[in-house]
């Protein structure tokens, strides 16, 4: 037994083929009487407007094949409105052999294209609409993140049980010759920087623990804590501002041509 699918879409390919006989029938005799141009008009342009009103499929097409689908849909539609108004405009002899040329045509060219299946072919959803939709699951601290340090936080520290998940590198900054810098902030807005293990830290990076630190920022929530490597002095006010400043929400990570990320490591 068949899926109901494949009866549904034979059934409507029948459907089509019927349309499209009927419109050739009105077509042809509009070339021998006026009396089928209003009839036809009506129901040709009654037929574009259900279809592209009430398809689910062309409703639910992506903006920006969708208004494409549409006039391919209708695109029938038109041209046998087209065909009958020129039959009912013009009746010379030429003029009766072009007509009788185009129904021909108008009639070939929809049963062999069958503008509905291709309207709804355009309107699916196309494979990088599919995965936009649907993307992948993936932690927010290793999305589009640029800066390389950071980068490697991600991956290495930030990661789903590793030693600071939920949080990221904001910002990095060379303090002085021997020390450099880096703000952490939480992923999640409102909530703070979890407890970090420096030791565990250490043996990652290899960077002996009392080079590491992590404090709080002068001014700034517990969002965000600073991570300085390197010897331990107090770095001045204006380092703190300008670091502070670079780690504020919404700012993209700093690019710093003299990290050496190594030293992270």
């Amino acid at each position: 037994m068949m899926p109901l699918r494949t009866y549904i879409d034979t059934a409507r390919a029948r459907i089509g083929r019927v349309a499209t006989t009927a419109g050739s029938a009105a077509l042809t005799a509009g070339l021998f009487t006026d009396a089928v141009t209003l009839p036809g008009l009506t129901a040709a342009l009654g037929a574009a407007l259900l279809g592209v009103g009430f398809s689910p499929r062309l409703i639910a097409a992506p903006e920006k094949v969708k208004p494409i689908a549409m006039m391919v849909y209708a695109s029938p539609h038109a041209g046998m409105a087209g065909i009958l108004v020129a039959e009912r405009v013009a009746s010379g002899g030429v003029a009766r052999l072009v007509e009788a040329g185009a129904v021909t045509a108008w009639t070939a060219g929809v049963w062999w294209i069958r503008p509905a299946s291709l309207a709804k072919r355009i309107a699916k959803p196309w494979p990088a609409d599919e995965a936009t939709e649907q993307p992948q699951e993936t932690s927010p601290a290793v999305q589009e993140v640029a800066d390389p340090a950071a980068r490697w936080w991600a991956e290495n520290v930030a990661r789903e049980g590793g030693i600071a998940p939920g949080t990221r590198l904001v910002a990095t900054q060379r303090i002085d010759a021997d020390r450099k810098a880096a703000v952490i902030a939480a992923t999640t807005p409102g909530v703070p920087v979890p407890e970090i293990s420096i030791t565990r830290l250490s043996a990652l990076t290899d960077i002996p623990e009392d080079k590491i630190s992590i404090d709080p920022i002068p001014g700034r929530g517990a969002g965000l804590r600073m991570l300085t490597i390197g010897k331990k002095r107090g770095a001045s006010a204006d380092t703190w501002t300008e670091i502070a400043r670079s780690a504020l929400p919404g700012v993209e990570l700093v690019e710093t041509n003299t990290y050496e990320l190594k030293e992270l490591r």
